[in-house]
């Protein structure tokens, strides 16, 4: 400690200080401050103070623990609580049980100034704030302390507040679910059987206090389908208290015409037998009219039976399957072929409109089963990929951007391996080993012209023909000769690959006689062609 006998000394001793009065009278400097930082006498800065602190927000049930967690970096020299009411808990207090209920946490560790509240009380709900005192300032931190009220039970309800759970399948009737408090605010959820519809849902949540009292309210808007009545329609809410979700339920009661159908038909009637018609239908409310009906066609009925009833050879009956579900009866005593060649009509009518369904018998077997339109779909993409591979195949080979295994020669009778020739002028392309095998495959497949028997041997090409042959070298002597008959006749063909090509030979074997054809031709390089595309 440094002692300043006169006030110019003072002004060495910066910031907050804290003096003390010795004897004889003269005033002593010992430690200068600068907000959570410290300096000695000396004028050299201290260690830096912080705060250990997570301001987010505690949700705790009454009766739970409530641990408070505040911690310091450095030197600090007491320590606080404050709740929202105001009420002030000194830590060093907590720690020697001065307030009952709580107590020191059982690591302190980076948490030298936290405090346990053992049981969490509708009175800790609210603020709390640390504040941690160091030398010559506070350290700060707070956070919300949500004490959970549990929610009150879930309550259906429509719109129109009538109490009816009642919905038409054309229009789009909304349902409410509600909780009156609870905090914090429940999660609704909403299920139509086993089926989560809670995105046709709409949440809103409206403070009822200070004290962070919420009711909630879910309005469900939605179109429901007549397959849908008589389904259980759930509200279901989630909170903080509870375990397990509280639920409501109601039976949904959908009411709607009779559900249009497509043509019923039904095969394989044996001729004299008795033949009972079944179709099922689905209205709600119940039908309040029902019969059946026939004639000629569908647009031209000559007789109609009421449901229950009957006209001659034909007797109707009804079942009522439950939930909107129905069955309607035809039996047919003696089924003839004139019962087959008519056409029936189901009238089924109640409060929301009236419904005819088409039916039609056969003594015939079923048709066979046609192609879907998706399996039709997945052949024709499976050919247009097939088609795609093909021709992309065929363009890499005219580019020769791919390598392709030489074809193998056509003549049976060869009995020998075709052999892959690799031309002298191969580009760095690599292409004109391809090329050059496959032209010894053409040339081979052309001499099979020069088959013949021996009496056609003697017929000359025409003129056009030979100048076709020879138009590289005209000079040249005719490549067609006569010979003696007792020797073979060889006929000779020359292939012309162009630039160091060597020339080439084709031996064609017959039964008795081996030809010969010499063929002049010009190799040409495809990238010329491509150059002029």
């Amino acid at each position: 400690m440094r002692m300043f006998k006169d006030t110019s000394s003072w002004a060495r001793c910066a910031g907050v200080c804290v003096w003390y009065r010795a004897s004889p009278p003269v005033l002593v400097c010992s430690v200068c401050l600068s907000r959570g930082r410290a300096w000695s006498h000396t004028g050299v800065r201290g260690e830096e103070v912080s705060l250990i602190f997570d301001r987010s927000k505690i949700i705790v049930n009454p009766g739970d623990q409530l641990d408070l967690d505040c911690g310091v970096r450095g030197d600090k020299r007491y320590c606080i609580w404050e709740n929202e009411s105001g009420h002030i808990y000194q830590v060093e207090d907590v720690y020697v049980n001065v307030y009952d209920g709580m107590r020191k946490p059982a690591n302190t560790e980076g948490n030298e100034c936290g405090i346990v509240i053992n049981s969490a009380d509708i009175e800790h709900h609210g603020l709390w704030t640390c504040k941690v005192f160091v030398v010559g300032d506070s350290l700060v931190g707070s956070k919300n302390v949500i004490v959970t009220i549990k929610p009150t039970s879930p309550i259906l309800e429509l719109d129109d507040g009538q109490g009816s759970f009642l919905v038409t399948s054309e229009d789009e009737t909304p349902i409410k679910c509600s909780v009156a408090a609870a905090r914090p605010a429940v999660g609704i959820r909403w299920y139509l059987g086993e089926t989560d519809i809670t995105a046709s849902a709409e949440k809103e949540e409206t403070p009822t206090d200070k004290g962070g009292i919420y009711k909630s309210v879910s309005t469900l808007r939605r179109r429901f389908q007549p397959k849908e009545n008589g389904q259980l329609l759930m509200c279901s809410i989630s909170h903080k208290t509870l375990l397990v979700p509280e639920n409501t339920s109601i039976p949904l009661n959908v009411v709607f015409k009779p559900v249009e159908k497509p043509v019923s038909s039904f095969y394989q009637i044996s001729s004299g037998s008795d033949y009972e018609v079944k179709l099922n239908f689905s209205a709600n409310p119940a039908p309040i009219r029902r019969e059946w009906r026939y004639g000629d066609s569908f647009e031209n009925t000559e007789a109609s039976i009421p449901i229950p009833g009957a006209d001659g050879r034909y007797t109707a009956d009804f079942e009522d399957l439950g939930s909107g579900k129905y069955t309607a009866k035809l039996l047919i005593a003696g089924f003839t072929e004139s019962d087959a060649n008519k056409r029936y009509l189901l009238v089924i009518e109640n409060e929301y409109g009236e419904t005819q369904y088409k039916v039609m018998l056969s003594m015939h077997d079923a048709p066979q089963d046609t192609l879907s339109g998706g399996a039709v779909a997945g052949i024709i993409i499976v050919l247009l990929i097939v088609v795609a591979a093909v021709g992309a195949a065929g363009y890499a080979r005219y580019r020769q951007m791919f390598c392709f295994a030489p074809v193998p020669s056509p003549d049976p009778e060869e009995g020998k391996d075709t052999k892959e020739e690799h031309s002298d002028t191969e580009s760095a392309r690599g292409t004109n080993t391809n090329h050059a095998s496959n032209l010894k495959n053409r040339i081979g497949q052309l001499t099979q012209v020069f088959k013949k028997p021996k009496k056609d041997q003697d017929t000359k090409l025409d003129e056009h023909e030979k100048k076709s042959l020879t138009k590289e070298e005209p000079d040249k002597e005719s490549p067609y000769k006569e010979q003696n008959p007792d020797d073979k006749e060889v006929v000779y063909a020359e292939l012309d690959l162009g630039k160091g090509e060597p020339e080439k030979k084709t031996e064609v074997k017959t039964e008795d006689k081996t030809e010969y054809a010499q063929i002049v031709g010009t190799l040409t390089d495809n990238r010329e062609d491509e150059k002029k595309e």
